[in-house]
Protein backbone atom coordinates (compact mmCIF):
# COMPACT_ATOMS: atom_id res chain seq x y z
CA UNK A 1 0.00 0.00 0.00
CA UNK A 2 2.97 2.48 0.91
CA UNK A 3 4.15 1.68 -2.65
CA UNK A 4 1.06 2.88 -4.29
CA UNK A 5 0.45 6.12 -2.23
CA UNK A 6 4.52 6.89 -2.79
CA UNK A 7 3.98 6.24 -6.50
CA UNK A 8 0.41 8.63 -6.29
CA UNK A 9 2.74 11.41 -4.86
CA UNK A 10 5.16 11.11 -7.33
CA UNK A 11 2.64 11.14 -10.07
CA UNK A 12 0.99 14.33 -8.66
CA UNK A 13 4.59 16.04 -7.83
CA UNK A 14 5.58 15.39 -11.34
CA UNK A 15 2.07 16.66 -13.21
CA UNK A 16 2.33 20.45 -10.56
CA UNK A 17 5.63 20.20 -12.14
CA UNK A 18 4.60 20.09 -15.78
CA UNK A 19 1.15 22.53 -15.25
CA UNK A 20 3.50 25.16 -13.39
CA UNK A 21 6.08 25.16 -15.91
CA UNK A 22 3.51 25.07 -19.23
CA UNK A 23 1.61 27.71 -18.16
CA UNK A 24 4.11 30.01 -16.38
CA UNK A 25 3.19 32.59 -18.39
CA UNK A 26 -0.41 33.00 -17.70
CA UNK A 27 0.64 32.13 -13.80
CA UNK A 28 3.06 35.32 -13.71
CA UNK A 29 0.56 37.92 -15.24
CA UNK A 30 -0.90 40.71 -12.46
CA UNK A 31 -4.47 40.62 -11.50
CA UNK A 32 -5.89 43.76 -9.43
CA UNK A 33 -8.75 42.32 -7.18
CA UNK A 34 -11.39 44.85 -6.92
CA UNK A 35 -14.33 45.42 -4.29
CA UNK A 36 -17.29 47.63 -5.34
CA UNK A 37 -19.70 48.36 -2.79
CA UNK A 38 -22.23 51.06 -4.33
CA UNK A 39 -22.73 54.10 -2.97
CA UNK A 40 -19.56 53.84 0.06
CA UNK A 41 -16.51 52.12 -1.19
CA UNK A 42 -14.69 50.40 -4.11
CA UNK A 43 -11.59 49.25 -2.89
CA UNK A 44 -8.28 47.50 -5.27
CA UNK A 45 -5.56 45.32 -4.21
CA UNK A 46 -1.69 45.90 -5.23
CA UNK A 47 -1.31 43.75 -8.32
CA UNK A 48 -0.70 40.15 -7.46
CA UNK A 49 0.78 37.23 -9.87
CA UNK A 50 -2.13 34.94 -10.70
CA UNK A 51 -0.11 31.90 -9.51
CA UNK A 52 0.02 33.35 -5.67
CA UNK A 53 -3.89 33.93 -6.13
CA UNK A 54 -4.30 30.26 -6.75
CA UNK A 55 -1.76 28.90 -4.40
CA UNK A 56 -3.47 31.23 -1.77
CA UNK A 57 -7.27 29.99 -2.36
CA UNK A 58 -5.98 26.46 -2.42
CA UNK A 59 -4.12 27.05 0.89
CA UNK A 60 -7.22 28.95 2.21
CA UNK A 61 -9.52 25.76 1.25
CA UNK A 62 -7.00 23.26 2.79
CA UNK A 63 -7.34 24.92 5.75
CA UNK A 64 -10.97 25.10 5.85
CA UNK A 65 -11.26 21.50 5.50
CA UNK A 66 -8.41 20.76 8.29
CA UNK A 67 -10.54 22.83 10.61
CA UNK A 68 -13.65 20.84 9.61
CA UNK A 69 -12.40 17.67 9.99
CA UNK A 70 -11.17 18.55 13.08
CA UNK A 71 -14.33 20.03 14.79
CA UNK A 72 -15.65 16.59 13.25
CA UNK A 73 -12.89 14.47 15.28
CA UNK A 74 -13.55 16.05 18.61
CA UNK A 75 -17.14 15.40 18.16
CA UNK A 76 -16.62 11.31 17.25
CA UNK A 77 -14.26 11.56 19.98
CA UNK A 78 -16.79 12.85 22.86
CA UNK A 79 -18.88 10.24 21.74
CA UNK A 80 -17.17 7.42 21.77
CA UNK A 81 -16.21 8.75 25.10
CA UNK A 82 -19.93 8.96 26.19
CA UNK A 83 -20.60 5.51 24.50
CA UNK A 84 -17.82 3.89 26.78
CA UNK A 85 -18.61 5.31 29.86
CA UNK A 86 -22.13 4.22 29.16
CA UNK A 87 -20.77 0.66 28.22
CA UNK A 88 -18.69 0.65 32.00
CA UNK A 89 -22.04 1.44 33.36
CA UNK A 90 -24.00 -1.07 32.11
CA UNK A 91 -21.60 -3.51 32.27
CA UNK A 92 -21.14 -2.92 35.72
CA UNK A 93 -24.98 -3.33 36.23
CA UNK A 94 -24.72 -6.53 34.41
CA UNK A 95 -22.07 -8.12 36.58
CA UNK A 96 -23.83 -6.76 39.99
CA UNK A 97 -26.86 -8.63 38.25
CA UNK A 98 -24.80 -11.91 37.33
CA UNK A 99 -23.85 -12.22 41.06
CA UNK A 100 -26.85 -11.35 43.01
CA UNK A 101 -27.90 -14.56 44.71
CA UNK A 102 -30.88 -17.06 42.95
CA UNK A 103 -33.94 -17.16 45.25
CA UNK A 104 -36.55 -19.98 46.08
CA UNK A 105 -39.40 -17.35 45.40
CA UNK A 106 -41.09 -17.86 42.25
CA UNK A 107 -41.01 -15.39 39.79
CA UNK A 108 -43.43 -12.41 39.53
CA UNK A 109 -45.40 -13.92 36.01
CA UNK A 110 -45.53 -17.16 37.91
CA UNK A 111 -48.07 -15.55 40.49
CA UNK A 112 -49.96 -13.35 37.91
CA UNK A 113 -50.51 -16.44 35.68
CA UNK A 114 -51.96 -18.53 38.85
CA UNK A 115 -54.28 -15.54 39.39
CA UNK A 116 -56.29 -15.55 36.45
CA UNK A 117 -56.68 -19.19 36.24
Amino acid sequence: MRFIKVLFLLALFVFAILFFSQNNDVLLQELTLILNIPYVATLHSIPLPFGVLILTAFMAGSVMTLIYFAVDKFRSSAKLKECRTRMASLEQELNSLRNMPLSEDRPYSEVKDEDNA
